[in-house]
């Protein structure tokens, strides 16, 4: 699959190119540029864009690759504004549910060696049938990122994440959460 939107890129593992698996099956949303995750990556990610009804928006989608994700976390800049919505739906670009199990956000908080960032998230577990989605307007944030809580009303652990452009706004390997 071709993605012509070159200043998203993946973090942590691979290369930036991304690609078609057919369990995802693209019909029906052809009129969509969807980016597909780097085969090793921990979760399966998608970029939507156009999103929305209106079209307007841009979605980042994550799932697990396979079985259960319970208490996950996306996590972007700590001045970034223009989340319209985050929640869960199905996968390849579904609705998005706003009304999660067990919802949690925190921020903007500084990461050790690293931003100060927003995250958020739930308990409700993600897997082949049920992803989570981060959903923006107008200019996206520097970057997106996601990870597992240990906690279920806590921050991420590990992050894996997605850059819109500036690399070097991305937190660091080693920036963690107090």
């Amino acid at each position: 699959m071709t993605h012509d939107h070159s200043d998203h890129s993946h973090h942590g593992h691979g290369d930036e190119h991304g690609h078609a698996h057919a369990e995802h099956g693209h019909e029906g949303h052809d009129h969509q540029h969807a980016l597909d995750s780097d085969p090793n990556t921990e979760y399966n990610w998608r970029i939507h864009h156009p999103f929305g009804e209106a079209g307007d928006e841009v979605a980042v989608e994550v799932a697990p690759r396979s079985g259960l994700l319970p208490r996950w976390r996306f996590v972007t800049p700590g001045s970034y504004t223009d989340i319209t919505r985050w929640g869960v739906g199905a996968p390849n670009g579904g609705p998005v549910e706003t009304n999660v199990r067990g919802p949690v956000e925190g921020g903007p908080v500084r990461l050790i060696n690293g931003p100060e960032v927003r995250w958020m998230g739930s308990v409700e577990a993600l897997s082949s049938s049920k992803s989570a989605y981060l959903v923006f307007k107008g200019e996206p944030p520097h970057y997106v990122a996601f990870g597992q809580a240990e906690d279920p009303d806590g921050p991420p652990g590990p992050l894996e994440g997605l850059s819109f452009g500036d690399h070097a706004q991305h937190p660091p390997q080693d920036s963690h959460f107090s």
